[in-house]
């Protein structure tokens, strides 16, 4: 959920259908504004936007971003899949958003309703100063709804109570539709090659005083990136390791498995197993799951 280096967000919110006045696909950059009733069959959940805020969903259909109509502050929106254990842990550690941009646990996490969670942060690399709250909501139907606003501390009570409000306007369909899963090496989409390409995955891993994130970048012409960062913080601090490389990477197979190899520079090959998981939308590397997000590295 809380992953690492995302612009401002982490992987998976789902794709949207605006369903006012009509239902059709919500296009990236069109704004949305205050009353309208944002939906999506394929998950189930429907939101209703805040009076005197408007929002849009970003270019690559990542999360949803909301502005106040008048004065400073953004609310930003995703889902994916979460348990309420995991909520909790992440939401307890610290979480470095794009920019190095750093939010700081300032008190424990909370529930404000049954499957609903908060957590109040500092935020550290924004000028002028801002805070942060978290709100999560763990659905019936396995996802967690994440509602990230970042206000200046003059306005931070009032818009709290307007992202409250906006997560608490969350519907769930108690049946959601759900697409068909293709079938394996049914066509090109269902390779892993044109897959991963362009593609950028990020692991987020946290214990007691202790975090790491992984990333990867598979670029388009063949070539790859790779950042790893672990270590403690808090009063366990225990120092951090840090490893980074590249290559060329490719990938083999169709449908629910396959091999990524990884050439790396220094003339060392890897050879990673694939797995995709068709009813939950996830994506597995060597049997740990990984998040997908912007590309900002290479296309």
């Amino acid at each position: 959920m809380l992953n690492t280096r995302l612009p401002l967000a982490v992987a998976g919110f789902v794709t949207l259908i605006a369903s006012a006045p009509a239902a059709a696909q919500i296009q990236p950059g069109r704004v949305y504004r205050g009353g309208d009733v944002i939906s999506d069959a394929e998950s189930g959940l429907r939101l209703t936007l805040p009076s005197g805020w408007s929002g849009r969903l970003s270019a690559d259909g990542e999360w949803f971003d909301l502005t106040p109509d008048t004065g400073s502050g953004r609310i930003i929106v995703m889902a994916d899949e979460l348990t309420d254990a995991e909520a909790r842990r992440q939401m307890a550690s610290p979480i470095e958003l794009a920019g190095r941009v750093v939010l700081r646990p300032e008190g424990p996490v909370r529930e404000v309703a049954s499957g609903h969670l908060t957590a109040p942060y500092s935020v550290a690399g924004m000028v002028p100063v801002h805070q942060a709250t978290i709100d999560v909501r763990i659905t019936a139907t396995g996802l967690g709804v994440v509602f990230v606003l970042l206000s200046p501390p003059a306005s931070a009570a009032a818009q709290q109570e307007v992202m409250r409000e906006f997560a608490f306007s969350l519907g769930v369909a108690e049946q959601p539709v759900r697409a068909a899963a293709p079938a394996a090496g049914a066509g090109q989409g269902d390779e892993w090659q044109p897959y991963l390409r362009g593609k950028y995955l990020a692991r987020f891993f946290t214990r007691t005083s202790y975090t790491e994130f992984t990333e990867l970048w598979l670029c388009s012409d063949g070539t790859f990136a790779y950042n790893s960062q672990g270590g403690g913080f808090g009063g366990g601090a225990s120092g951090a390791a840090r490893s980074a490389g590249g290559g060329r990477w490719s990938a083999t197979g169709a449908g629910r498995d396959g091999a990524l190899t990884l050439n790396w520079s220094s003339g060392e090959r890897t050879t990673l197993a694939l797995r995709y998981d068709y009813d939950l939308n996830r994506l597995y590397v060597n049997g740990e799951r990984m998040l997908r997000g912007k590309n900002e590295h290479c296309q």
